[in-house]
C-alpha cells in the first residue's frame, strides 16, 4: 500500500511537473509586461544613493535661488533620446522654478526644438511662471560654435528674437542678462557630442559653471572633463534622473523609469531560479 502511494504522488509530481514545463513560454512576456507598466502607474520609490557628480549639479542650482541669479539650459535632445534625457530637462526646470531661478533656455537641435518649448511651458505651468519674466526659450539656432562664443559677449549678437519671435530687449528677463557672467549656471542636456562644444568654445574661454546631462552610454566620454574641473556636474542616463528627482522632492519619470527597469531585472531572475529549478526537477524525475 505505502509503495503504491508513493508511486500515485510520483505520478501526481510528474504530472505537475510536466503542466509547467509544457505551459506556453509566452506568459514570461505577460509578467515582464506588467513588471515594466505598473511602476508607472503605482508610482513606487527606489533606494537610490546620490553621487557626488549630480549632488554638485543639484547644489550649483541651489546656489543660483541664494544669489538670485539665472540659469540657462540646453535643450539639445530630440524623441531618439527623450526616454533619458527629458526626466533631466524636467527635474532641472521643476528644481529651478520650485526656488524662484529664472531660466534661460536654448536649442541646436533642429528636431527637439518644439519638444524644448512644450516641455518649458508645461513645467512653468505647474509652477505658476510667467513667460518672458520667469522663463523664456530662445530657440533653435545653427552653428553652435559661432552661438556659443557668442554667448561669452552678448547674447543679442547670436539672438534678436526669442522662439516666439519676440525681440530680445522687449523681454524683461533677459534687460539685465548679458552673456556667461550673468548666469551662475550653464546646463548641456544632450545625447549628442554637443556637450563638448560647450566646453571648448565656452567653459574653456570665459569660464563658467557648467553642467552636463548625457545618455548613459556615453557618460564615460565626459568623466575626464568632469575631473579637470571643467564640468562641475554630471548627470549621466535615467538613474542620475532619478538621484535628482530624489533630491529636490520631486519624483518623476525618472524614478519611475528606474523602478521599471528594477521591477523588470527582479522577474528575470525569479524566473531564471524557476528554470533552474525545473531543470534538476526534470532531471530527477526523469521527464521528458
Amino acid at each position: 500500500m505505502t509503495t503504491m502511494n508513493k508511486s500515485n504522488q510520483d505520478t501526481e509530481s510528474k504530472k505537475w511537473l510536466n503542466f509547467i514545463l509544457n505551459l506556453d513560454k509566452r506568459i514570461v512576456y505577460v509578467f515582464m509586461f506588467f513588471a515594466v507598466c505598473l511602476p508607472f502607474f503605482l508610482n513606487p520609490v527606489v533606494d537610490i544613493k546620490s553621487t557626488p557628480r549630480v549632488q554638485s549639479a543639484f547644489d550649483l542650482v541651489e546656489e543660483a535661488a541664494k544669489n538670485h541669479k539665472a540659469i540657462m539650459i540646453g535643450f539639445d535632445y530630440d524623441p531618439s533620446t527623450l526616454a533619458e534625457l527629458q526626466p533631466m530637462a524636467v527635474a532641472f526646470l521643476r528644481h529651478a522654478f520650485s526656488k524662484n531661478v529664472p531660466v534661460v533656455g536654448i536649442n541646436f537641435l533642429p528636431n527637439g526644438t518644439s519638444l524644448a518649448a512644450s516641455t518649458m511651458d508645461q513645467i512653468a505651468k505647474e509652477y505658476g511662471k510667467k513667460n518672458g519674466e520667469d522663463y523664456v526659450f530662445m530657440g533653435y539656432l545653427p552653428q553652435p560654435t559661432l552661438v556659443l562664443l557668442n554667448l561669452g559677449e552678448d547674447i543679442r549678437k547670436s539672438y534678436k528674437v526669442d522662439y516666439r519671435g519676440i525681440k530680445v530687449d522687449d523681454i524683461p528677463l533677459l534687460k539685465n542678462i548679458q552673456n556667461y557672467n550673468d548666469f551662475h549656471l550653464v546646463i548641456c542636456i544632450s545625447g549628442t557630442r554637443m556637450p563638448s562644444s560647450y566646453i571648448v568654445y565656452g567653459v574653456n574661454r570665459y569660464n563658467f559653471n557648467y553642467v552636463a546631462g548625457v545618455t548613459a552610454v556615453s557618460a564615460t566620454e565626459y568623466y575626464p572633463f568632469l575631473q579637470s574641473g571643467q564640468m562641475k556636474g554630471l548627470l549621466a542616463g535615467m538613474k542620475s534622473a532619478a538621484e535628482y528627482e530624489s533630491m529636490a522632492g520631486r519624483l518623476g519619470d525618472g524614478m519611475r523609469g528606474m523602478a521599471s527597469q528594477t521591477w523588470g531585472h527582479i522577474t528575470i531572475i525569479i524566473f531564471i531560479i524557476i528554470g533552474n529549478i525545473l531543470y534538476y526537477a526534470r532531471k530527477r524525475m526523469d521527464v521528458k
